[in-house]
């Protein structure tokens, strides 16, 4: 067994959710990319790297400027949906993060079997 990768900073948000947390990290690294505000990229690296919480970032201007518009679309699409297509996205994304926690807690005992089993390599 390779030593397997050690867990990402979890988000101030996400409140100990680790599923929480790596979706908002995914969303953040990819608004990242997406974005061409070199500010917000920086802040979103700080985000990702633990240097910045979240819930702190999400109140400055560089943040608000590059996610209200992202945020004022999704709303706009949302309300154009059905309660039928709606239900289904909130059953969809439930299975996805109960899949999530499932995968993060196998990726956690196999971490925890591997410090255990592998002690001078730590």
């Amino acid at each position: 067994m390779t030593r397997p990768n050690d867990e990402e900073p979890m988000l101030d948000v996400a409140r100990g959710d680790p599923a929480l947390s790596q979706h908002l990290r995914n969303s953040l690294k990819l608004l990242s990319e997406r974005s061409d505000d070199p500010e917000f990229r920086r802040l979103a690296d700080d985000i990702l790297a633990g240097r910045r919480g979240l819930r702190d970032a999400a109140t400055s201007p560089v943040f608000n400027r590059a996610i209200n518009p992202q945020v004022e679309r999704f709303a706009q699409r949302w309300e154009e949906l059905s309660d039928e297509e709606k239900a289904e996205l909130a059953q969809r994304g439930e299975a996805d993060f109960a899949a999530s926690r499932e995968r993060i807690e196998r990726e956690r005992r196999e971490r925890e079997r591997w410090r255990r089993d592998h002690p001078d390599e730590l």
